[in-house]
């Protein structure tokens, strides 16, 4: 008599959780989707969120527990509705809060990368750089758009003072309070005295500057760190103004000089390049408003234009090129270049 066939063992599925027991979910991205879900007015509680998500429901607690009470956002339970929703609206998710050791560990950071300029490991980095940088509190930016450029850069060592000064202005700015510092214009004899109110603290053409109000002239004023001594922060506070905004203050400007509140027309500038530097400068955004036109089809020679409020820097930009690069308009333009290159003449 054959024998019976074996029982066929039904294979169970497993529990939503035991598969989710692998997942690892980082805690910001967690909070970043769970954030997108509430803001969509799809009301879910930690039940729902934990099975789109995937991870368990405890989890999920843990992260309301600390966008409410840690991050401050607006969320409550809807009794009825049975889920979460933001009482008032949320247009953005708040800043990364870092401490002042933070700030100056990423400034030492930054200087440590510049032996790498140029080499895949760099790029890595600086992309999580930016990341980082992204969410850094509104005074002060940390802007990496130019690690990836084609050129290298010598490393420099990083003096004790600047570390210390770095620091000192990042509580001024965050605390807004005065600070009176010596400073040595670039072509002033000496330094000069000035107390001011520091409004942010960037980098700017791979160097470090402080605008800050100086109310002795009624406007902002740009000031590099590596020129600042003698920093003293006073126990005087002010309002910072809530219409100053760095970008735009630089934004008439072809580097970190600033033409704000200055009466000056705008010049629309128009450079030639060829060879390597039509190549280069066609590659980077160098300026809001420029805009790259082809003379030749291959690109080995292209028309440079921008509305700038001045003239200086792009003055020195232009010389930095040589023969590869000519000036086409403004006449002010022009003669700013002429009358430089004739200067360097040997006499």
């Amino acid at each position: 008599m054959p024998k019976p066939a074996p029982a066929r063992r039904l294979r169970q599925k497993a529990p939503a959780a035991a598969f989710r027991s692998g997942v690892s979910r980082p805690a910001m991205w967690r909070v970043m989707e769970i954030h997108k879900i509430i803001r969509a007015g799809r009301f879910p509680n930690c039940t729902t969120l934990a099975a789109e998500i995937e991870v368990t429901a405890k989890t999920i607690q843990r992260d309301i527990s600390f966008m409410r009470d840690q991050l401050g956002m607006p969320l409550e339970y809807h009794p009825i509705k049975h889920g979460y929703f933001y009482t008032q609206e949320v247009h953005e998710f708040p800043m990364l809060q870092l401490s002042r050791n933070d700030l100056v560990a990423l400034f030492l950071a930054r200087h440590a990368l510049e032996p790498l300029r140029g080499t895949r490991l760099e790029r890595m980095l600086s992309e999580s750089f930016s990341k980082i940088a992204e969410a850094c509190p509104g005074e002060i930016s940390i802007e990496w758009h130019e690690l990836d450029e084609a050129f290298s850069v010598k490393a420099a060592g990083v003096l004790a003072a600047d570390v210390a000064l770095f620091g000192d202005l990042l509580d001024a700015v965050r605390a807004c309070r005065e600070v009176s510092f010596q400073y040595h214009k670039l072509a002033g004899n000496k330094p000069e005295q000035r107390t001011v109110h520091p409004y942010h603290v960037g980098q700017i053409e791979h160097g470090w500057y402080l605008l800050a109000y100086d109310p002795a002239r009624k406007a902002v004023r740009t000031f590099a760190l590596q020129r600042i001594s003698n920093l003293r922060l006073l126990k005087t506070k002010f309002v910072r103004d809530p219409r100053f905004n760095a970008r735009d203050h630089l934004g008439g400007g072809f580097g970190v000089w600033s033409y704000a509140g200055e009466e000056k027309r705008k010049h629309e500038v128009h450079i030639r390049f060829e060879g390597y530097a039509a190549r280069i400068v066609a590659e980077r955004q160098w300026h809001p408003t420029q805009a790259i036109r082809k003379l030749k089809p291959d690109g080995s020679v292209i028309e440079f234009q921008a509305d700038l409020s001045g003239l200086e820097e792009i003055t020195r930009w232009v010389l930095s090129w040589g023969s590869k690069a000519r000036v086409l308009g403004p006449p002010e333009l022009v003669d700013s270049v002429a009358w430089e290159v004739e200067g360097m003449r040997v006499t």
